[in-house]
């Protein structure tokens, strides 16, 4: 089972990077039925130009959009790592999300794969990009969102904490959402590998969701 985080920030070592990287090694690596890597939005630039056309950098943004679409059809579960900027998500973020459009994608690459959002925040917030993306993400890309999610706040202060979810405190509470989302997704890609063919296929009639 391949399982692909999405980093979702376009900045450079970023905190969505640093937490995606934690998960990735907490909850993931020490699993032998599951492939996990990550997808690091700020690598790949041209994705903010996903609707530019005729411009100098059209190869560059071809090439972006290339590599991208590989590592979103080869998964079989996504989590989404995605910082609270203003009360919004990436602008990058979107543009990946129009990028997984049937029409944009030449298929749905998430089409029926199931997902878990992880908003981080460097202060008290983070809930708003679980509200953002659970509200409008699924309906081109139709992905399946898990009821579960988690909100990282303060963010610097959870990666300097110790890993420790079985503890009574507020960070631990948060890895345990962590763990047990994770492990619920694994169930979630299990089951859903055996439907998600043709159900692609009914999507697709209706790709739009109106």
């Amino acid at each position: 089972m391949k399982i692909l985080l999405i980093a979702s920030s376009q900045r450079a070592d970023s905190k969505s990077l640093a937490v995606a990287q934690s998960v990735q090694k907490h909850l993931l690596n020490d699993k032998a039925d599951i492939d996990s890597s990550i997808l690091d939005i700020s690598l790949f630039p041209f994705l903010l130009d996903h609707y530019g056309t005729g411009r100098d950098n059209a190869e560059s943004l071809a090439q972006n959009k290339a590599q991208v679409l590989a590592q979103l059809y080869a998964c079989d579960a996504v989590v989404f790592v995605v910082p609270e900027w203003g009360g919004m998500i990436p602008p990058a973020l979107v543009n990946l999300l129009l990028l997984t459009a049937n029409g944009s994608a030449n298929g749905l690459p998430l089409g029926h794969k199931p997902a878990f959002a992880i908003g981080i925040s460097a202060s008290g917030g983070g809930s708003n990009p679980i509200s953002l993306l659970k509200g409008y993400a699924a309906k081109n890309s139709h992905l399946t969102w898990l009821p579960l999610h988690a909100i990282i706040e303060n963010v610097d202060d959870f990666l300097n904490q110790a890993w420790a979810p079985q503890l009574d405190n507020r960070v631990s509470q948060v890895q345990s959402r962590l763990s047990v989302g994770l492990q619920s997704l694994a169930i979630y890609a299990k089951q859903l590998a055996n439907v998600r063919d043709e159900l692609v296929e009914l999507s697709k009639v209706h790709p739009f969701g109106q």
